[in-house]
């Protein structure tokens, strides 16, 4: 009954997100049609490398999860696995990065339950890195300027207690019993040293990302650099909700909602409705493209490896 219930709201939660869309697109319709597009290929150029590295920076931080927990892959084959299974968060339910993986990860020895273990601890760890940039960056901007100083260092406080491990690994493990994944046994805990690194390392790249998403939007409708503080923060914001968003793939209609929302006080209406649907074109072009370079790259590798 319970798995029925929760089937049944996340059918109406997705029922009301694409309804508000459609109404949103259907009022705006007219203007979207006339919207003549405009982009400033440098900066879409730049935004794409930002994205790319940006990605590359999340792959190493699922090489290091690997390494902490003792099943060690090179980076080059992590880097390779992790942008060929990427387009498996785009089909229904949130297990299918786990498990396109699960096949790569089973030639190095590592078992399933590893596997999904590390893409657990890595969502986690997105989400955490993710809500911290977007706090700090709000602090930056309109009326909570004055909370800025304090508000970052109870920001900072709050980060490292929740890397300890007793801590940590009491919310990984709600989440993942969100989920349906198995909790963390205590003998694959790692250190609050290690976690501080990955958490680091995940700042890094979740921020690239928010900085990635505005160069983006200042390649296609430029706004004013004193929203920039905000819009790097909605930049992760929308990232951390699509994934926990499980009632649809890779938060389809979460993030664009978001975006959509967001921009109506900054741009045009119909600007901000078109951007949020073009950016999320513009990742799966990357992601696609990434795609098509290592699945040829990985098979050429194997065949050297053999030869």
């Amino acid at each position: 009954m319970k798995k029925i219930l929760l089937n049944i709201f996340s059918a109406l939660l997705v029922i009301a997100v694409f309804y508000f869309l459609g109404r949103e697109f259907i009022k705006n319709w007219a203007e979207i049609r006339a919207y003549s597009f405009h982009f400033n290929f440098w900066l879409l150029f730049v935004s794409s490398l930002a994205y790319l590295a940006t990605l590359t920076i999340l792959a190493f931080g699922w090489h290091l999860i690997l390494r902490y927990l003792h099943h060690p892959i090179p980076f080059a084959d992590t880097f390779l696995y992790f942008f060929i299974t990427q387009p498996a968060k785009y089909i229904p339910g949130k297990i299918w990065i786990g498990v396109t993986r699960m096949k790569f990860c089973k030639r190095h020895g590592i078992p399933h339950s590893i596997t999904m273990l590390t893409t657990g601890t890595e969502a986690v760890l997105e989400i955490m890195a993710g809500s911290y940039i977007s706090f700090v960056a709000i602090l930056q901007s309109g009326s909570f300027g004055k909370f800025s100083l304090w508000g970052t260092l109870i920001i900072a406080v709050a980060g490292l207690v929740l890397l300890i491990p007793r801590v940590f690994y009491f919310f990984i493990n709600l989440f993942l019993k969100i989920v349906r994944r198995e909790p963390i046994p205590r003998e694959m805990r790692v250190s609050f040293s290690k976690l501080f690194v990955l958490q680091i390392n995940y700042l890094v790249g979740m921020f690239g990302l928010g900085i990635a998403q505005l160069l983006f939007l200042q390649s296609f409708a430029p706004v004013s650099s004193s929203n920039f503080p905000f819009l790097i923060s909605l930049g992760t914001f929308s990232y951390v909700a699509s994934i926990l968003a499980i009632f649809t793939p890779s938060g389809l209609g979460v993030r664009e909602g978001i975006w959509y929302l967001a921009l109506k006080g900054i741009v045009l209406p119909h600007v901000g409705f078109i951007f949020a649907f073009v950016s999320r074109i513009w990742t799966i072009v990357i992601e696609a493209l990434m795609l098509f370079i290592c699945v040829p790259a990985l098979w050429i590798k194997e065949k050297k490896e053999i030869l």
